[in-house]
């Protein structure tokens, strides 16, 4: 395994025009698992109409070479934003003949190359790189599920008996099985169960009602489909990182915008801070956050962190991201992110008082506060549709039925 990783970054603006960004290095330390990594913009780029910082926290656009701050890495964490994780890391891996070998995190951004989202592509070659985004055809579906569970089964499996599921690159894989999929003359992220899952209609049927709530309560929300594929379901995000046929936004993670890697001491007021530091829109921005804080505790959607959250560089400038993995838990109560300095046992005066640290006015931090409540008030009948199962979720129902009728009161 090379010790020294040399890529070359290229942005995608919205009109689809290909422009080199800059380069950037990563190497391996000596020691294992500890890299350096550097960032340099290119001339052209800097001086290019379209520029824009691809970090605006850490990376502003000036000719100088950056260091990046983690060893564990060696990569900005814009960079690593590109990358999926576990899961689809491990496909990166085998797909790039990297299994079983040490390889650095820049190493799977040279096995990505195009195929991750947000708008930064990565060649090892200073030539203008392929669009092809990892995208596979509807009609491979099935045969991708079925492969994710022969891989979770035994890991060890032939590459052969993996094609359509290495074809792919899993550019998008979490903790669950994700694919990037052509439907319908549009691209989408496919979600589907995990053969470890405790349920295997448990999960999708519950973000798809996670995010069917959402809508209802007011947040901007990719378009979702749920599909029986096969017998089993999948949910089909639409892509909004995707400008036309050929052009992208800008994708950057607020893990990336706060610099802070353990989320928890980090509150949704923090998150308003950077908004309204950078987005073109900060009220609307800033408002949008807090309806999704709200959103958050009463469906007891309690996994956000930092990666969770996001801001879309358009051509009009930053925003908030639409929001995504809203996924009501079945194991954990207590939110990660603090609300009035509190993981959990959160009630309307919190709510409230986290408004106000936001920025919001009393009386407007208890207007959305309200319209999230009145609007949430047929969740049971969107859990029926959604169909998300008896089993393992009763005492969820209790939350969530307790703090939508109580209002967060204690």
């Amino acid at each position: 395994m090379k010790p020294e990783v040399n890529l070359f970054v290229y942005a995608v603006f919205p009109d689809g025009e290909i422009v080199q960004a800059g380069r950037l290095l990563s190497r391996n330390l000596g020691t294992v698992g500890r890299y350096e990594g550097f960032f340099k913009y290119s001339t052209s780029f800097l001086n290019h109409p379209k520029r824009y910082e691809l970090d605006p926290q850490h990376l502003p656009l000036q000719e100088k070479v950056f260091t990046a701050n983690n060893s564990e890495t060696g990569l900005h964490s814009v960079f690593e934003d590109s990358l999926p994780d576990a899961w689809g890391r491990h496909i990166l891996a085998r797909k790039g003949g990297l299994a079983g070998a040490r390889y650095a995190p820049a190493h799977l951004l040279a096995v990505l190359q195009g195929g991750g989202l947000g708008r930064l592509l990565y060649t090892e070659e200073e030539q203008q790189p392929s669009f092809r985004d990892g995208s596979i055809e509807f009609s491979d579906i099935s045969a991708v599920i079925e492969e994710a569970g022969k891989l979770e089964e035994a890991m060890d499996i032939d590459s052969e008996e993996l094609r359509h599921l290495l074809a792919c690159g899993s550019s998008a894989g979490g903790a669950r099985p994700k694919v990037l999929v052509s439907m319908d003359n549009q691209r989408w992220l496919a979600k589907f169960a995990s053969t470890k899952d405790i349920h295997p209609e448990l999960f999708v049927s519950l973000e798809n009602a996670g995010m069917t709530l959402a809508a209802s309560a007011g947040l901007n929300v990719p378009v979702i489909k749920k599909v029986s594929v096969t017998n089993r379901n999948v949910l089909f995000v639409r892509r909004f990182d995707l400008v036309g046929d050929e052009g992208r936004n800008a994708l950057v993670s607020f893990r990336t915008l706060t610099g802070v890697y353990d989320p928890y001491g980090v509150s949704y007021s923090d998150l308003a801070a950077v908004i309204r530091k950078y987005s073109v829109d900060p009220g609307q921005d800033v408002e949008l956050l807090y309806r999704q804080m709200i959103i958050n505790i009463l469906l007891v959607n309690t996994d956000d962190h930092l990666q969770n959250f996001a801001m879309l560089h358009t051509d009009k400038g930053w925003r908030l991201s639409p929001a995504y993995d809203i996924v009501p838990n079945i194991y954990q109560l207590e939110q990660i992110l603090l609300v009035n300095g509190k993981h959990g046992g959160i009630t309307a005066e919190d709510v409230i008082a986290e408004g106000r640290k936001s920025g919001l006015s009393v009386q407007g931090s208890k207007r959305v506060f309200n319209d999230v409540v009145d609007r949430l008030a047929d969740w049971e009948n969107v859990f029926a549709n959604s169909e998300v199962p008896t089993a393992h979720t009763t005492k969820l129902k209790e939350n969530i039925r307790k703090r939508i009728e109580n209002r967060l009161k204690e």
